[in-house]
């Protein structure tokens, strides 16, 4: 009895240890120093691109939705502060909405529909979202020519220091 008993405690034990092992995933996505996945883009026409196609520039990569005012603001004030400072930088704004209407009206009032926008109309179905983990928040990332990512969750005070 004792040997049965000291066998169901031994299993007890590496069963429940087992569910704490660690898979060595980021949990909060990407981070600087990595290289940027190549991702594909739908723009609000339909069309796709790869974010692969921006390689051998900066690019701001800015991910938000329609419904979240922190990463609607953020990305209005970071589009603003590249284009008012003539920087060399491509801005790509990448909202998580499943209606294309929303985000150009949404775009068009925040006086940004002449920039390259991208809409995932899975929203937070998409891969991207996923693989980003933005469950856990929006993000900006800045991206060098290389494809490295430079910096995350980027101010324009940031961009000022950086650029």
């Amino acid at each position: 009895m004792k040997y049965v008993n000291f066998c169901l405690i031994a299993l007890t034990s590496i069963a429940l240890s087992a569910g704490s092992v660690k898979n060595g995933v980021p949990s909060t996505g990407f981070y600087p120093g990595e290289a940027m996945p190549d991702i594909v883009l739908t723009d609000l026409g339909g069309e796709y691109r790869n974010l692969h196609d921006y390689s051998g520039r900066k690019v701001v990569v800015n991910f938000w939705a329609t419904y979240d005012a922190q990463s609607r603001a953020r990305n209005v004030q970071l589009y603003n502060y590249l284009r008012m400072n003539n920087l060399d930088v491509e801005f790509l704004s990448i909202a998580f909405d499943k209606n294309r209407n929303v985000v150009q009206r949404t775009m068009a009032l925040d006086k940004l529909e002449n920039i390259p926008q991208f809409c995932e109309v899975k929203g937070t179905d998409s891969e991207v979202y996923k693989d980003f983990k933005l469950d856990k928040g929006f993000r900006s990332y800045l991206i060098d020519e290389n494809g490295v990512i430079t910096a995350i969750n980027l101010t324009p005070d940031d961009l000022k220091n950086i650029l």
